[in-house]
């Protein structure tokens, strides 16, 4: 028996897909302005510095004793080392000009039976409002999408983080959920918010690999928070 078309199917294939033909050609690690490439060990400078921050370290888990630069570059080692079909990554966020290291982009929780995966990002504050993290998203985002297939991206942003906020909605996200009262910063507790973009929902507002990007939003200056590289390194 030949296998029929389900209704609506080709409507949604053509939703995903979009018209035209797909330019193969097209970067996928690369963007007008940011470029990301796996993390070396190397880094562990521009990491912990990075890392330094309590900002930084609110946004993505918690408040810490210091990291010791020697934990640190045996961290960079073990993340450089790591397969690339791994799809658990933790990427640096680079200038395509100078080739400096501005932030990074990670994702975690990868889960390929049901197609989803939490998608998180830092920039150094010098950094900022440069759209860095919304090209280094849009990069992250279409790969997972476009080429390993997974159906969704979620990402948890705490109650104060108005920024990440932000740029979870630019991104095309929807809010989902409030766990409220979730986590513990500054002598009181936090709710944090659930978030989650679709692969539909993705395509429709930014289009395909085919297709012209959204420019960056002013704001754009963001520092998300899924998971912390912490959590990551030690999975």
């Amino acid at each position: 028996m030949i296998d029929q078309e389900r209704p609506g199917q080709a409507e949604a294939l053509l939703h995903v897909d979009g018209p035209g033909s797909m330019d193969l050609c097209r970067p996928v690690w690369a963007a007008e302005t940011t470029v990301l490439r796996r993390v070396e060990p190397g880094d562990w400078e521009a990491v912990l510095a990075l890392e330094s921050s309590s900002s930084y370290q609110r946004a993505w888990e918690r408040v810490t004793a210091p990291r010791s630069p020697d934990n640190c570059r045996e961290w960079m080692k073990q993340e450089a080392a790591k397969d690339p079909l791994d799809d658990n990554f933790f990427l640096a966020i680079t200038d395509r000009q100078h080739g400096g290291m501005v932030g990074c982009v990670n994702t975690t929780q990868a889960d390929p039976v049901a197609g989803r995966f939490y998608l998180g990002m830092a920039v150094a504050p010098e950094h900022q409002r440069k759209g860095y993290a919304w090209e280094a998203g849009l990069l992250v985002l279409g790969y997972m999408f476009g080429e390993r297939r997974y159906q969704k991206a979620q990402a948890y942003v705490h109650d104060f983080n108005k920024t990440s906020q932000e740029g979870m909605l630019a991104f095309g996200a929807t809010l989902e959920g409030r766990l409220r009262r979730h986590d513990y910063f500054g002598g009181r507790y936090h709710d944090n918010l659930i978030f989650g973009l679709t692969a539909q929902e993705f395509f429709a507002a930014h289009g395909t690999p085919r297709a012209a990007r959204q420019p960056a939003p002013r704001s754009e200056s963001f520092i998300g928070s899924p998971a912390s590289p912490r959590s990551t390194a030690q999975a």
